[in-house]
């Protein structure tokens, strides 16, 4: 974490100083500055901003930490999120992207929001769920029957139902998913037709309660290893196999890490979440909020629109690398979840909040 925190500063350090030096700009003086020169400046300022929105630039420019690789729809959204805002804004509001988990993992990068060591980050239901527990239920295996019906769970009911301050309480503010997508298995063993062929594998997932579950109940080896050392440990047969998006799968060219068998499971879908400090969204005033939502709402349609009409092209381009590629039964694995089920439930608290969930899905099934 000390690592991570002195990268976040050094980011900072040349707008410190752009601050500081005599020919600097004064959108990087301190809150306290501004306040205390806005009245001897009111005139001046005015002038000066005529041509852009009136923007306190201190407050608003953002670091945006991630995970995704180069090419990933998580990626090519956060660019596209960059660009809407400072277009938005006409340059007035710059967004700084780190990719490829240099910031650190999810849990890394929500803590450093947290504390406002940076502005935001994209991060899954599964890291939400540390400081609400009931993100854990988006991420439950085989409970949406497509893509709709997934954005219709999470930008309805559900959002509605964790809108009661809960995240804000504990220094997050989040904007809204994008999308992620479903995740399917791969492995060097063989091919995964039935829950049945997954039992003695070693699976890696990431510590989230919602794959550890999933995979223990159809009898796996279940390990965690942080992404970044993934590929390696597949290599080297530290563990069999792993799972994650096809847009994951395919642009960490993991059939060069013996994954020669895709099985297209779909167990869990999950979006990346616009997730900013609680305490610097407070301090932005209704025209910022108001251009960073607009961006975001732009940059879901787009990574949304990636994720889906993307899937063949990417199973296309699995299977033209030698890879061999699986369609399951899909009501012959939910069958197998109900322990899955039964443990989420316990990890959330409440098997109240668990049925509440599973009706809001019911409720808008096609």
């Amino acid at each position: 974490m000390k690592k991570v925190i002195a990268l976040v500063l050094a980011a900072l350090m040349p707008l410190a100083m752009a601050a500081c030096g005599g020919g600097g700009s004064t959108a990087q003086t301190t809150a306290a500055t501004t306040v205390a020169t806005t009245a001897a400046t009111t005139e001046a300022t005015t002038a000066a901003t005529t041509a852009a929105p009136e923007v306190n630039v201190a407050s608003a420019n953002i670091i945006l930490g991630h995970f995704g690789a180069p090419g990933e729809p998580v990626t090519e959204a956060a660019e596209l999120f960059k660009k809407t805002v400072e277009d938005l804004s006409n340059g007035a509001i710059t967004v700084e992207i780190h990719g490829a988990s240099v910031l650190g993992n999810a849990k890394e990068m929500a803590e450093q929001t947290e504390i406002g060591a940076i502005q935001a980050c994209l991060i899954s239901e599964g890291s939400l769920d540390k400081y609400d527990l009931r993100y854990a239920l988006v991420g439950s295996p085989y409970l949406y029957s497509s893509y709709d019906h997934a954005y219709a769970v999470v930008d309805g009911p559900f959002a509605d139902w964790v809108r009661d301050g809960t995240l804000e309480s504990k220094g997050l503010h989040n904007l809204g998913p994008w999308d992620y997508g479903f995740r399917c298995l791969t492995n060097s063993v063989r091919e995964v037709k039935t829950p049945a062929d997954v039992s003695g594998l070693k699976i890696r997932t990431p510590l989230e309660i919602q794959k550890v579950a999933c995979f223990e109940s159809m009898g796996a080896d279940v390990s965690q290893i942080n992404f970044n050392e993934l590929i390696t440990a597949l290599k080297q047969g530290t563990v069999d196999g792993q799972e994650n998006p096809l847009s994951t799968i395919f642009n960490n060219s993991m059939w060069e890490a013996n994954q020669t068998y895709l099985s297209l499971t779909r167990h869990t879908w999950e979006a990346v979440n616009l997730t900013v400090s609680n305490t610097w969204w407070t301090g932005l005033d209704d025209t910022q909020r108001g251009m960073i939502e607009e961006a975001h709402a732009t940059a879901r349609d787009f990574m949304r629109n990636a994720v889906q009409s993307g899937e063949q092209d990417y199973i296309t381009k699995l299977a033209d690398a030698g890879v061999t590629v699986t369609e399951i039964d899909m009501a012959e694995f939910q069958a197998a979840m109900t322990p899955a089920y039964e443990r989420i439930a316990e990890y959330v608290g409440s098997q109240d909040d668990m049925d509440k969930f599973l009706e809001m899905v019911a409720d808008i099934a096609p």
